[in-house]
């Protein structure tokens, strides 16, 4: 059984988790703490799930990456999950922590996304690295990036594939044969950026109504930690939760 610790959540934010989570998910407990005295805190990082409440990210995230500094350092990096409907789930990152990852950066989030994806059992062998074209343009970051990066994944990913597409090749069979460009429903979708990827998750969840649980990860000694949006609904959240405490 694990504990839930929300930092800076209103009393009214508070009830909802009590209402919702008490008892289930095997979350024992719920607590509720300011930002500073969350980042005075010492507890048992293996009984723990950490989550955003209505802090401001920047302010949350600046807390998280000292305490992952405290142990021991690792890439940390924001990974979302996706589902709609009766489609397959699928990750996306990173759309709340790296800001403009170079091309080292963007290998240890697809290494992250990965690991992510095999501890949930989720597939990860079919990999997109967004960019607007799906012809290499010179003058495009994200397209000459992920020519070397579907190189890296070949390099050390037996088994998987990667493409760089639009998003809507990635999961419309009628922009594929539109515009001839065929791949498989991907399992991992690499952004470029922080605003590619805050644009394409803020889209999906208030357009698309697509269910959305997301966290940051790249530590294993880190306990869970939850990083949804303020704006994501409250069965997002729960989600995010029944994942963290599995």
């Amino acid at each position: 059984m694990k504990t839930l610790l929300i930092v800076g959540a209103q009393k009214n934010y508070i009830k909802m988790w009590q209402l919702y989570l008490a008892g289930v998910f095997n979350i024992k407990k719920i607590v509720d703490m300011p930002l500073g005295e969350f980042q005075k805190l010492e507890f048992d990082m293996c009984d723990t799930i950490i989550c955003k409440g209505t802090v401001e990210s920047d302010d949350f995230l600046r807390v998280i990456l000292q305490l992952n500094k405290k142990l021991g350092g690792g890439h940390l990096s924001h990974a979302a999950v996706f589902k709609k409907r009766c489609a397959k789930p699928f990750i996306m990152s990173d759309a709340g922590l790296n800001i403009a990852p170079d091309l080292e950066g963007k290998k240890h989030i697809l290494q992250n996304a990965i690991s992510l994806a095999r501890k949930l059992k989720l597939g990860w062998k079919v990999i997109n690295f967004i960019t607007p074209s799906s012809k290499i343009n010179p003058k495009i970051k994200s397209s000459t990036d992920a020519e070397i990066l579907e190189k890296f994944v070949a390099e050390n990913y037996p088994g998987a594939t990667a493409y760089h597409n639009a998003f809507d090749v990635c999961f419309s069979k009628k922009s594929q044969e539109e515009k001839k460009i065929f791949m498989p429903y991907p399992n991992i979708l690499v952004c470029d950026d922080i605003d590619q990827g805050n644009s394409t998750w803020k889209a999906m969840t208030i357009f698309g109504r697509v269910s959305v649980a997301a966290f940051v990860v790249g530590n294993p000694l880190m306990p869970h930690v939850i990083l949804n949006s303020r704006s994501d609904s409250k069965s997002d959240k729960i989600w995010s939760v029944k994942i963290a405490a599995i």
